[in-house]
This record gives C-alpha cells, structure tokens and sequence, in this order.
C-alpha cells in the first residue's frame, strides 16, 4: 500500500469522519448517522471466478473502509456503508465498486446460509432447503462512497451505461442493469456542499479543491479560522493528497496551516539559497583551484553552515 493510500485509509477509518462523510452527502449535512451507531467489519472478500475447465482460483479484493451502521437496541444491524479513497482516477470504477458491493451481498448470504447449517435449520420447504436462504431472511443494503482525493476534476466514467457503446439499442439497454458510483469530488462540490460536513473532512476537501490555485489557497487558509489549528492526521492527508509538502513538526498534534504554509515557503528559500552557495563554492575550487574551505571563507560563509558544505561537496565528489 503507497503512503497516500495508508493515510487515506487511517484517515477515514476514524468513525467521527466516516459518519459525517455519509451525512454530508447523502442527508445534507444533518446528523442522522453517530459516529457510536457504527462498527468495524472485515474489509476483505473473496470472490471464486471459474474457469472453462470447472478450476477455482480464489481471488482477495480487500476494500478500504467499510462499516456496518447499528440502529434501535444497538443489536439489530441497520445498512453497510463502505468507502473507497482514489488518489487517481480510475476509469472502470463502476465495474470495480460493482464487484465489492456484489462480494460484501454474496458474504452476507454464505453467512446467513452458514448460520442455519451450524443450527440444523433446514426451512419449511424444498426451496429453503436448497438455497440455504429462508424466506424471512434480509439482506443488508450496501451503500459505497467513491472519495477522488485529487485536485482535477473526475473525467472517467461514474456509471456502466457510460461504459456502453454509445450506438447500443435503447431498448435492449433497458434490460442491462445499471450501477452508479457515489462521487466525492472536491472539483466537482460547490462549496455550500462541501460546508455539509461538520468534521475536518470539511477543510480537507476544500484544501484540496483550491490546492491549484495558490491565491485562492491562502485566502481560505488566511480568513477560515478553523485552519488555524487542524488535527494532524487531517494536515498530512491536506499535505499527501494536495502535493503541497507542509512543513509539520514532529509531536505537534494541533497544526496552524498558515504557518505550516510560511514554514514551507522557508524552507523552500533557504533550499535555494543552499544550492546558489554550493554551485558558488563549487565554481570557486573549480576555477581557481581553491580548497573547500578557501572558497567559503572568501564567500564569507559562517563557521555554523561550513561543515554542511563541506558535507555536501563529499557526498557528491
């Protein structure tokens, strides 16, 4: 798993975020889903593809969140909700989001149907028998989120039919199922939506949607207190997913990204003053045939940044 994944993924595996991601998008920022209504589920699935000659080759397809939503007596499972973070975007996402929500419905039969097995419960008839589903059993709907944590706009494919040949019979095409992916784009959100989600997701996004636009980046850093002191975890999904490399101290869990913006721009400054000093020195032993230290002392550079010079001329030499 690369580093963007690993933190997308412990990102939005916290239930606060999870809950308001879904809140956000499906129910308009109000607050029908509690961050304690949500429980961890396996992530993994198999699916058993076959092959011409009856072989199986079982096959792993691990999904990134996924949850299962509790309600009434916080007994009775309620929905399965899941995410899955694209860093990139992916062109035959419906097939692939179609096969995860497909797998998550298959386990739930193979654990129903085990259930009744370990019970000795054979229904009240031949079909129950032998379909190992009775008549009163349900299923759990399953609800996946797409999050594109990019800052372009998602120019690939959202449902199957947009996958189809474009001179396909519309009659015949009535009988295909269709399947849609839940986007979440920063693009593609207005900002009214985006001011949906009540938990740092929220400056994330938007972060995110106006990382390519520098002014407009500092103006929202700059005039959005709650910039001022963001949760670490969000400041380095901000910093992966944006390109923008924030400088952020070790240790601090409450980061300013004004100043983590100002830092960076430092560092970036004193980075290009270091390269223009080395290429001097360099030029120097080069042209007059001085020693390292000859060239600096005639730059006049300090006793303190030396020994980093002469490190780096080593290392290079």
């Amino acid at each position: 798993m690369g580093k963007k994944d690993s933190i997308t993924k412990s990102y939005m595996g916290n239930s606060l975020r999870f809950a308001d991601l879904f809140n956000g998008y499906c129910f308009a920022g109000e607050a029908r889903i509690s961050p304690h209504e949500l429980k961890d589920m396996d992530s993994a699935s198999i699916v058993i593809p076959y092959s011409k000659d009856g072989a199986i080759f079982p096959t792993q397809k691990a999904r990134d969140v996924l949850k299962v939503l509790v309600k009434t007596d916080g007994r009775a499972a309620y929905c399965i909700l899941g995410v899955e973070n694209q860093s990139e975007v992916h062109t035959a996402m419906p097939v692939r989001n179609m096969l995860y929500d497909a797998m998550t419905m298959a386990e739930q039969i193979n654990a129903i149907t085990n259930y009744h097995k370990e019970k000795h419960e054979y229904g009240c008839s031949n079909v129950e028998f032998l379909s190992g589903f009775h008549e009163n059993d349900v299923l759990l709907p399953v609800v996946t989120l797409v999050i594109y944590w990019g800052a372009d706009e998602w120019n690939a494919p959202i449902s199957l039919r947009d996958m189809y040949p474009k001179n396909i019979d519309k009659t015949l095409l009535q009988y295909s199922p269709d399947y849609h992916i839940n986007l979440v784009s920063p693009a593609l959100l207005d900002d009214d939506v985006l001011d949906f989600f009540k938990s740092d997701l929220r400056e994330v996004l938007k972060f995110i949607k106006y990382s390519k636009n520098k002014q407009r980046m500092m103006e929202l850093v700059t005039c959005d207190p709650k910039y001022k002191s963001l949760d670490r975890e969000a400041a380095q999904a901000i910093s992966i997913c944006s390109s923008v490399e924030l400088s952020i101290p070790e240790g601090k869990e409450r980061i300013n990204m004004c100043q983590a913006i100002e830092d960076m721009k430092a560092d970036a400054r004193n980075e290009g003053r270091v390269d223009a000093q080395l290429t001097s020195i360099r030029n120097l032993m080069k042209n007059k045939g001085w020693t390292a230290q000859e060239a600096m002392d005639a730059l006049m550079i300090s006793a303190d940044e030396q020994a980093q010079y002469i490190s780096m001329i080593r290392h290079t030499q």
